[in-house]
């Protein structure tokens, strides 16, 4: 692995954990489920846009990479973003917001209650909701996701460049 995947890999990751420790202490996270989903769009433009700017990079550096040589240095820093994103969850869950599966699940609660499902229900959704909002499914989404997010991304990415150098 080269000092370029690792430069690349760390950036990513750090911005994208910079942007979850922003996106909370400007009260995004209280804002209800619509909030929440807008700040997980921008942190996926975050990412897109530090692949772009990894692999213009790359390119620039190493013009004639191919194709499939610029998908693997793109893996490479989704493997390093993941564990920046797995890491960033255990920031966030321990430090900044430990009270956030439990806001998580009053937030679902009340969005069903308002749709007029009884108590019963409202008992097993809330269940599901601790295990849906929880630290570990969190975590795994965090770092498959990024990893999943790393290695499309750097498909799409290189193989525009890859055009672009063509034309």
């Amino acid at each position: 692995m080269k000092s370029h995947e690792w430069k690349w890999g760390l950036l990513i990751g750090a911005a994208n954990f910079v942007w979850l420790a922003v996106s909370w202490a400007l009260g995004f996270h209280g804002r209800g489920i619509g909030m929440i989903q807008v700040t997980v769009a921008m942190g996926g433009f975050l990412y897109f846009a530090g692949y772009v700017f990894a692999l213009r990079s790359l390119v620039k550096s190493e013009p004639e990479m191919g194709f499939l040589e610029g998908l693997r240095s793109g893996a490479l820093m989704s493997v390093i973003a993941a564990i920046c994103a797995v890491v960033g969850q255990v920031l966030y869950f321990r430090f900044l917001n430990p009270g956030w599966t439990d806001y998580m699940v009053g937030e679902t609660r009340k969005h069903f209650a308002d749709l007029g499902l009884d108590e019963t229900q409202l008992a097993e959704i809330a269940e599901g909701a601790k295990t849906t909002f929880g630290f570990t499914s969190y975590a795994t989404q965090a770092g498959i996701g990024a990893l999943f997010q790393g290695v499309l991304f750097s498909a799409i990415i290189m193989g525009v460049l890859r055009w672009m150098a063509r034309r």
